[in-house]
């Protein structure tokens, strides 16, 4: 009886490991880097609650290391990077003006 209670909770916890490592930056984490203008915020939380994992923007359009400081908006309007979802179609456009601000923070 002992042995079987010890396996299902070694089960739920490496459920739930493998769920915490499965999501996005993870709720309360918060990616911040400058630009000329701004500072650009990356609040993975709101991906996570939208089911997104960390292989849907690792390694492509993301490689895990931190590729996001040399992002040009101009990639990113033609598709890479953000752009790859934020197109329009899957999640706001990054070419709409009224979108700006929902990424970049004045200074």
């Amino acid at each position: 009886m002992k042995v079987s209670a010890i396996r299902v909770l070694a089960a739920v916890l490496i459920t739930f490991f493998l769920a915490g490592i499965a999501t996005a930056v993870p709720i309360g984490r918060v990616l911040e880097w400058k630009t000329g203008i701004s500072t650009v915020v990356f609040d993975g939380g709101v991906h996570a609650e939208k089911g997104f994992k960390c292989s849907d923007c690792h390694p492509k359009p993301f490689m895990m290391k931190k590729d996001y400081a040399n992002m040009k908006m101009v990639e990113i309007i033609a598709g890479k990077y953000c752009g790859e979802c934020h197109n329009g179609t899957r999640a706001f456009a990054t070419n709409k003006p009224e979108a700006c601000a929902r990424c970049h923070k004045k200074l």
